[in-house]
């Protein structure tokens, strides 16, 4: 189950910069999370929301995600289409030469936090 590593990965950050920006408590962080990624959400916010009951300044926390769909365009026939199934080939032309547009995002937005 990697989503624990990377809950434990997005504690230690957001736990880093609250203690930076000297807040009192964390409220909510809010990721982008894009479709390629394979990180089953439900699972995620589970393990973050173990983590961060174990450190009193993220405790409580709200863990708000924000998806991506996993999108290519088409070079060829200048069409965005969404990939199914990690098969980057344009549904259209049948040509792969093609760019992936959105999916992979995995960023940490913003977190709100008391002063």
């Amino acid at each position: 189950m990697h989503e624990m590593a990377i809950a434990q990965c997005i504690v230690e950050m957001v736990d880093e910069r609250a203690h930076i920006c000297q807040a009192q408590r964390v409220k909510n962080v809010r990721l982008c999370i894009g479709e390629a990624n394979g990180v089953v959400i439900d699972s995620l916010t589970f393990c973050f929301d173990m983590l961060t009951s174990l450190n009193s300044l993220l405790a409580g926390a709200q863990l708000v995600i924000d998806t991506r769909p996993h999108r290519a365009y088409c070079r060829t026939c200048q069409k965005e289409f969404p990939v199914q199934h990690f098969i980057v080939q344009c549904p259209l032309c049948e040509q792969w030469s093609c760019d992936i547009v959105s999916g992979t995002e995995f960023q940490v937005v913003e977190m709100e936090i008391e002063t």
